[in-house]
């Protein structure tokens, strides 16, 4: 009797420790696996559409030695895309965003929603939810607007926008406060002025202003509610004639439904 009693013991415990290992390979390991494996077939599209981008840094090193090893720049031809190689893989391509010293280097993406992206990478395949950067379908495809949003996954190991949580310490947004823009039309680079922490239906997220005082009104706000602000004051923002505004958004999990957006201006947008 005793003998049955400790062999059933036993075979219950490998049966819960069979399961437990089935749950864990099902809704950890494999989902994580699967997206790994998305990841990198992704990131190797990339790398073959990937545009030019002169940053300040290898224009100066271009400037010291005399020597220039980039690639031909499409800028001499007005008809050609700077981000022709991105638009022949999916036509839905309206810019590509870059920040140095970031994992921040990807193309940006816009559909007729808001959802597509969230679940479909660049190729427009279904890439088990890693999804790929994408602008707000409420806004200007050429980014011209006074506010263009773009929205990207928070994924592990620092993949999509998870970097743009590292910007909620003011001292990384000292470290690396600019970045790029390519779209169609040419380079901008952006120069990132304040993080935000908020609720996904915050007004950060909007994108229509009818009036120059709708306008100051957004720009009072971004002040008020950032964690921080770094190199501009809201005054100055006011001043500027022409203005473009580039919010990137994530997830940051401090609280149900918590965004993380670093704000930016884009210089050069007509």
């Amino acid at each position: 009797m005793k003998y049955r009693y400790i062999t059933g013991i036993l075979i219950l415990l490998a049966a819960v420790g069979a399961y437990c290992g089935y749950r864990w390979y099902a809704t950890s390991y494999r989902p994580e696996k699967l997206i790994e494996e998305s990841d990198r077939e992704q990131l190797e599209l990339f790398e073959s559409v990937r545009p030019e981008i002169i940053t300040d840094e290898n224009s100066a090193a271009a400037e010291a030695t005399g020597i220039n090893d980039s690639h031909e720049s499409p800028a001499e031809d007005d008809t050609v895309s700077h981000i022709a190689g991105c638009e022949a893989v999916n036509d839905e391509t309206v810019g590509w965003i870059y920040i140095p010293g970031t994992h921040i280097d990807y193309p940006v993406m816009q559909s007729a929603d808001n959802d597509f992206y969230l679940h479909h990478g660049f190729d427009r395949e279904y890439n088990n939810e890693l999804g790929c950067p994408f602008l707000d379908y409420r806004c200007s495809s050429d980014f011209s607007g006074l506010n263009s949003i773009v929205y990207a996954h928070y994924m592990a190991d620092r993949r999509m926008f998870a970097d743009v949580s590292l910007y909620k310490d003011s001292s990384y947004m000292e470290s690396c406060p600019e970045g790029y823009l390519v779209t169609p039309e040419g380079q901008h680079k952006v120069r990132f002025f304040a993080y935000l922490s908020v609720p996904a239906d915050a007004p950060v997220y909007h994108t229509v202003f009818m009036t120059e005082n709708d306008r100051s009104d957004y720009i009072d706000y971004l002040f008020t509610e950032a964690d921080y602000t770094y190199g501009i004051t809201a005054g100055k923002l006011k001043e500027r004639s022409s203005l473009h505004l580039l919010m990137l958004s994530t997830c940051t999990f401090e609280y149900d439904d918590s965004r993380g957006v670093l704000a930016g201006i884009i210089a050069d947008v007509s």
